[in-house]
């Protein structure tokens, strides 16, 4: 039995396929069209090729040099290298200060134009709605801060979270369990008194159960072989996660209905330890 806080305050969602149904070609001919042709009106002229394969390095090269375990590469920051090694003349057009957003729009430009699939799981809304009467509503996601909320912007859901995580911000990713803590930290909310609600049992269900969290399980039946023994919730919808919060909630509440109440002391057990001490 977990220790701590015994009611739930908040419920914390993963994003990709949790709540959006996404397919994307983030290296497919149109993404790169799309950031080539937009660079040009910057007088940076580079095939789709070239301009994949200068991607691709710098990308690498974030990878190669970061220590993290779970690493997240910064995909705004990417472009930027792109373009401090393909265009002195374009950095110093943009000044320091242009540098940054300039970068991110890229990044935007290539997530654009890379989506083949983008739309709401089937029953998000009303998911949301009827949990965000009773509880505080968070986001941790694997995504890139270049467009994970204006993607919840865009999806009409972002007025729902009060904190939103993203692990292209931080530099490291699920299942790190820093991720979540910071969520947490940001909600002021203890992690025994927290949901988490994805899709992946391994980086959503176990990593949240390890920081003392209740894992919410979408997608299954019941609960994965690799998770037996983990205290996990197993639905099959989006749209009965609302019921499987509830079943946690009455579960705590059994819980600390049974739990022993220390006996007092008696007069006799006080002098006894008095004259011990």
């Amino acid at each position: 039995m977990r220790e701590g806080c015994q009611v739930i305050t908040a419920v914390l969602f993963d994003f990709y396929d949790t709540l959006v149904e996404i397919k994307t070609e983030d290296w497919g001919d149109d993404a790169m069209r799309g950031v080539a042709y937009f660079l040009r009106y910057r007088g940076l002229h580079l095939r789709r090729a070239e301009l994949r394969e200068r991607a691709r390095d710098a990308l690498q090269r974030q990878i190669d040099g970061s220590s993290e375990l779970h690493f997240q590469f910064d995909l705004a920051l990417m472009w930027r290298n792109v373009i401090e090694e393909s265009s002195p003349d374009l950095v110093a057009s943009l000044a320091p200060e242009g540098l940054v957003p300039f970068s991110q729009s890229l990044a935007t430009i290539q997530r654009s134009q890379s989506r083949v699939q983008f739309e709401l799981v089937k029953g998000a809304i009303e998911t949301l709605e009827a949990l965000a009467e009773h509880y505080r509503l968070g986001m941790v996601s694997d995504g890139q801060g270049a467009f994970v909320r204006a993607e919840l912007r865009e999806l009409g859901i972002s007025r729902y979270f009060d904190v939103v995580v993203v692990a292209g911000d931080l530099g490291y990713r699920k299942p790190d369990p820093r991720l979540f803590r910071h969520a947490l930290e940001q909600m002021g909310t203890d992690s025994t008194g927290s949901v988490y609600v994805g899709t992946d049992p391994e980086r959503d269900a176990r990593a949240s159960d390890v920081i003392g969290m209740h894992p919410v399980l979408v997608g299954y039946r019941s609960v994965p072989e690799e998770l037996v023994g983990v205290p996990v919730r197993p639905v099959r919808e989006l749209s009965h996660v609302p019921d499987a919060v509830a079943s946690v909630v009455a579960r705590l509440r059994t819980q600390a209905t049974h739990q022993p109440v220390a006996k007092p002391a008696s007069p006799q057990d006080v002098v006894e330890r008095t004259s011990h001490a």
